[in-house]
């Protein structure tokens, strides 16, 4: 079962795509994951593959400031929008869009960016380049990788933490 395990919308159920498209995050990567990042009032947070929106829609619950939530697949986004509108909250915003034409559009530096793409997809400097060039990240913004393999070696200027549960690891980046 999908839901929301922290803050004012604590316990409230959400829908799963199909496990063929998304794979969830497990409670115990989640409650790591935010307890590491305390506090996100006043924070905006941006959630790249959102997959069932359950990072963002988590974020929101936990009194971050806004959430973006950008998700690629039509059958993934749909759940996506049934899950935000169980909330109704109007400080999240969707879109159905590739990441990169998304975050070329949005033009907004974040507080705190979570990245959980596709497992096939490389996540390089490159790719997280790409984020600064969009202007969605600056020097203060969190990025947070969650993967099931080792980091790419170019990732590399940053103050890096990595959180292991189970297979997944969740790498924090910080920069130096």
């Amino acid at each position: 079962m999908l839901r929301i395990i922290g803050g004012k919308y604590k316990r409230r159920k959400l829908n799963q795509p199909p496990l063929e498209i998304t794979r969830p995050t497990k409670d115990i990567a989640k409650e790591g994951l935010f307890s590491s990042l305390g506090d996100l009032t006043n924070k905006s947070f941006l959630d790249l593959f959102g997959g069932s929106g359950a990072i963002g829609l988590e974020a929101i619950s936990r009194n971050a400031k806004e959430v973006y939530i950008i998700e690629k697949d039509k059958t993934a986004f749909k759940i996506i929008k049934e899950n935000a509108e169980l909330i109704s909250d109007p400080n999240v915003h969707l879109i159905n869009d590739d990441y990169l034409k998304a975050i070329n559009k949005i033009n907004k530096v974040f507080d705190i960016i979570f990245i959980d793409p596709p497992y096939k997809m490389v996540i390089n400097k490159e790719f997280i380049d790409s984020l600064f060039d969009n202007n969605v990240a600056d020097k203060n913004t969190i990025i947070i990788i969650e993967r099931d393999s080792l980091l790419d070696e170019t990732i590399s200027d940053f103050d890096i933490k990595v959180l292991k549960y189970g297979k997944s690891l969740m790498y924090i980046l910080r920069s130096l």
